[in-house]
């Protein structure tokens, strides 16, 4: 049964039923390597799971297992990935080896197609209830085909009829992923049948498997001249019992393959639910996607195979020595693809290659494209559509330039050509074709753009049809004018422009000697190929002369400016006309302060936000945060943006007065401009509240701010972020966020003895924050407790992580700003800080001899130990032995695996045991009592000592230091409760 005849009913019309109560929350893991071949599931299969270990743990309702699927329902969503954590699967089979081809490097023969951003991905969930075989599910409104692809998708999971599957609308969400909307509804379908009770999975939970390949299985013939192509793939029939090679598309936008949940449940049934009724290119081995096609259109798959085969055509022709056009001619079929294929290629003229007088390496490509369409009887034609790019390309930089086009396509209207004559249209430099094919040319990604999560949950949600922007992946920072050429940008048949891609990559290979194999082409994937190729020497830049003088003098006479004590005040003014800023550029100046915390700082103790007044306890005394709302009298109201920039750029007041380097502005100057104008459009933009902080008063000599000149001088250096070619746009994206809006140093840099953050292997190396220790982030992947990518992603998007525990602390209000970032964002600093070069770890240090204990002494350590064991089992044992008991006030972290227990320091335990967890990173997590008036100094310590001793007997015990418990409990305030 084809999903077209699945009922099409508009989404207002779907029945908005009440939400069943005592809703379960489920996650489902993936494997690290996904493979589909269009019948079969060919990628990892699941060897062993610790679902026994899983299932004991509080609060889990179920750990399931259907063939190479794994999953847990559990009472809470930090339950279920703390029980995840505890599943521990082992997967074999890390890849699929494609067969080797003749004359080429198969490890080479690797295409991404990618999309640009076409908005931040909307959090959300499906909601399953399966029983007596009926499915009820909840689903984000979303257009009709997707609905009608969910309930084929679940009917062909369960092995029920579709009239079984029953949708509903979750009111107020809205889903822009169809296809990850689709894996988490099956995942959820999945795991509500094996508990009978409805359970809830969200789209960003189920993340997609770390590679999902997509197979074609024939390979690439080559046909003697003249004869018909015979690589090319033919529609399957889905009765068959032996199929041809499969057609990776369909004719539903989304169903370039079954749900992952059917894929590994099912691994021997994974036929699409529909069958392709767009011909696809059949000569290309495999496409192997950066992401999985989440809101791919056909267009998208049809296009990133003809790139991929078409640029496979041109590498056999140079391996044969031949000319990669009159080779191509010579293979393509006779008849009017070939015809088409010559016009194109006569009409493209004359042309020179090689260096031209500006410097730039120019080249030519060409490609064509065989589409078969299906009208409304079944039948099939053939349409042909060719190309001929030519580019410029800077060597340098890798700049891309499409200078010229001549395409020619005979599917006006979808009609085919026929007879010997082709009826075909042949244009040359068309303003729209030139448009669509630039828009390849992928912009580099900038480091400080921000998507907004909110944005996408309220952006009301058109029906997406098969012309509708989308792609394989969402690349963060890409320009949005960028949109993938496809049918519907260029008002063209499909078939128009499906050989654009290869007909510019071909030429990029003919202009520079390199293969791009990934779309929307990047300069700076160009630039890094040519400078490997090139070696040292070559294209070398021009001399600078006397720059370096210039540049010397001008960054002397701004030291100079800095290191004057004295500073003027700037002019007040009136305030902006905040209606000059649009809401996008107040949201994002709300992302950028939610970055970096600055209603933290800025918001004393039951006051208003950002009023100013919070205490900073500091080595040298306590500094109090200002007013930073739009007061006119005592907050920043009538302060303009030059001192607004000034301030967070170089740490000098409006009037003047230097500030102190509790507030980050060494960190703040990494800002780029246009974060600095959003934030300041943002706060502006607040309520304005009148109050007046209590003023700072250092003793001296730290009350003389004029010496803070000098301070800047010795350690602040005012340059914003620039991005670093040699990584990622992610990793940049992570490194700015850390650096600069995150202002991570602050509390996990070691300072020197003038309070300045220690640089070069120091950053990040740990540090102190209002009496908790700030770990190391500059080797979380090595030492006693390695920290991987996603643990680390958990942790800073929920503030838990089952190996590693709970956010507390300073930490806790951290979590709480990174949760208004989106995903990618959070993965972006993951990925920064698990690869950032840190000092190996070293080994501890081997404690002295101790002189033999005395009898006593013995008998008093046992006493201890066992008053440490009654403590524990009276106090915390309840919420923390692993599988006693319920979860009374959320997770139950596992000590064993708890940083703090394993740290050098008991501060951040004695911490945490005093004062609790009373303001968490969120509510799921649950709140923990603090025993500061419960316990006293001594039997603190012997909790200290049995947990020690317990939870991590390969440490080295801490000292019996009672002195520490003191001056902590001696705070004002318990961290957390600010």
């Amino acid at each position: 049964m084809t999903l077209s005849a699945l009922p099409t009913a508009p989404a207002s019309a779907l029945p908005a039923a009440a939400l069943p109560a005592d809703l379960l929350h489920g996650l489902a893991l993936r494997p690290p390597f996904a493979a589909w071949d269009g019948l079969c599931y060919k990628g990892a299969e699941l060897a062993h799971a610790r679902l026994a270990e899983a299932r004991a743990l509080a609060g889990v309702v179920a750990a399931v297992q259907h063939a190479h699927f794994l999953g847990v329902v559990a009472t809470a969503p930090v339950i279920a990935q703390q029980a995840a954590q505890c599943l521990a699967p082992v997967w074999r089979g890390a890849a699929v080896a494609a067969p080797r081809r003749s004359g080429l490097d198969t490890s080479a023969e690797r295409f991404v197609w990618r999309a640009p951003h076409v908005g931040a991905a909307c959090t959300t969930q499906a909601i399953a209830w399966c029983a007596d075989g009926h499915a009820s599910l909840w689903l984000p409104r979303c257009a009709p085909d997707v609905q009608a692809l969910i309930a084929g998708e679940i009917a062909a999971l369960m092995q029920w009829p579709v009239s079984a599957v029953k949708l509903h609308t979750l009111e107020g969400a809205a889903a822009l992923q169809p296809l990850a909307l689709m894996d988490a509804a099956a995942d959820a379908a999945l795991l509500s049948r094996a508990v009978c009770r409805p359970v809830s999975v969200d789209c960003s939970a189920g993340h997609e498997p770390q590679e999902l390949v997509l197979y074609a299985a024939q390979p690439l013939h080559l046909p003697a001249s003249g004869a018909q192509a015979s690589h090319a793939l033919q529609p399957q029939s889905m009765g068959d019992a032996t199929p041809e090679p499969a057609v990776l598309s369909s004719d539903i936008p989304w169903a370039v393959r079954p749900s992952l949940a059917r894929l590994l449940s099912l691994p021997a049934r994974a036929r699409a639910a529909a069958h392709a009724s767009v011909q696809g290119a059949g000569d290309v081995q495999f496409l192997r996607q950066a992401a999985a096609l989440s809101h791919a259109g056909v267009d998208d798959f049809n296009a990133a195979q003809v790139f991929a085969s078409e640029s496979l055509w041109h590498e056999l022709a140079l391996t044969q020595g031949e000319d990669p056009l009159a080779w191509r001619l010579q293979h393509l079929p006779e008849g009017p693809g070939r015809e088409l294929a010559a016009r194109v290629a006569q009409s493209a003229g004359g042309f020179e290659s090689g260096q031209g007088a500006d410097g730039r390496l120019r080249g030519r490509g060409f490609a064509a494209a065989q589409l078969q369409t299906l009208d409304a009887s079944g039948a099939g034609t053939q349409v042909w559509s060719a190309w001929v790019a030519e580019v410029a390309v800077h060597p340098q930089t890798g700049a891309i330039e499409v200078t010229r086009v001549a395409a020619g396509h005979d599917s006006q209207h979808l009609q085919a050509a026929r007879g010997a004559s082709v009826h075909a249209q042949v244009v040359q430099q068309d303003a729209q074709l030139l448009a669509g094919a630039r828009s390849l040319l992928g912009a580099p990604a900038a480091f400080d753009d921000w998507h907004s999560p909110a944005a996408a949950a309220t952006s009301p949600v058109a029906p997406i049809a098969p012309s509708a922007p989308g792609g394989a992946e969402l690349v963060a920072g890409m320009a949005p004018a960028a949109v993938p050429i496809r049918s519907g940008s260029l008002h063209l048949d499909g078939v128009a422009t499906l050989p654009a891609a290869a007909a510019i990559a071909n030429a990029i290979r003919h202009a520079t000697g390199v293969r791009l194999r990934e779309v929307p082409f990047q300069p700076e994937q160009l630039r890094l190929a040519l400078a490997g190729q090139a070696g040292a020497g070559a294209y070398r830049a021009p001399r600078r002369g006397l720059g370096w003088l210039a540049a010397g003098a001008a960054g002397i006479a701004g030291l100079a400016v800095m290191a004057w004590p004295l500073k003027p005040a700037l002019p007040l003014t009136d305030g902006p006309d905040v209606s000059l800023y649009s809401p996008q550029a107040i949201e994002r100046g709300r992302l950028v302060a939610a970055a970096g915390d600055c209603v933290v700082c800025h918001t004393a103790p039951g006051g208003a936000p950002n009023a100013g007044g919070l205490g900073l306890e500091t080595p040298f005394g306590t500094i109090y945060s200002t007013n930073i709302t739009p007061d006119h009298a005592t907050g920043i109201g009538r302060w303009s943006y030059a001192a607004f920039e000034r301030a967070m750029r170089h740490g000098v007041h409006q009037d003047g007065r230097q500030l102190y380097p509790a507030f980050p502005y060494t960190a703040f100057a990494k800002l780029s401009d246009g974060d600095l104008q959003a934030l300041y459009g943002y706060l502006m933009s607040q309520p304005a509240v009148a109050s007046k902080p209590p003023e700072t008063q250092l003793a001296f000599p730290y009350s003389l701010r004029p010496a803070m000149a000098g301070w800047n001088l010795l350690f602040h250096d005012a340059t914003p972020f620039k991005a670093d070619p040699a990584h990622s746009a992610e990793w940049n994206r992570g490194a700015y966020l850390v650096q600069a809006a995150g202002h991570c140093t602050a509390c996990h840099s070691p300072r020197n003895a003038l309070g300045a953050e220690k640089t070069g292997i120091h950053t990040l190396g740990g540090g102190e924050a209002e009496g908790w220790s700030a770990p190391a982030l500059n080797q979380l992947a090595g030492g006693k407790l390695p920290w991987s990518r996603d643990e680390l992603y958990q942790y800073l998007r929920t503030g838990f992580s089952a190996r590693h525990g709970v956010a507390a602390g300073p930490m806790a209000p951290v979590i709480q700003g990174l949760a208004e970032l989106p995903d990618a964002d959070v993965r972006a600093m993951a990925t920064y800080l698990m690869e950032l070069p840190g000092q190996a770890p070293q080994a501890a240090p081997v404690p002295a001899a101790a002189p033999p204990a005395s009898a006593s002494a013995s008998v008093q350590g046992l006493a201890r130990h066992a008053n440490g064991e009654r403590i524990y089992q009276n106090a915390c044992a309840v919420c923390h032995e692993a599988g006693s008991g319920p979860t009374l006030f959320g997770v139950k972290p596992l000590l064993g695996l708890n940083t703090n227990l394993h740290a050098t320091s008991p501060d951040n335990l004695v911490q945490v045991i005093l004062n609790g967890i009373q303001t968490p990173a969120s509510d799921e997590l649950g709140y923990m009592p603090g025993f500061r008036d419960s316990l006293d100094d001594r039997q603190i310590a012997d909790l200290l000592g049995y947990l020690r001793a317990r939870f991590a007997p390969e440490e080295t015990a801490w000292p019996d230091d009672m002195t520490t418990i003191s001056r902590l409990r001696a705070q004002t305030h318990a961290p957390g409760q600010q």
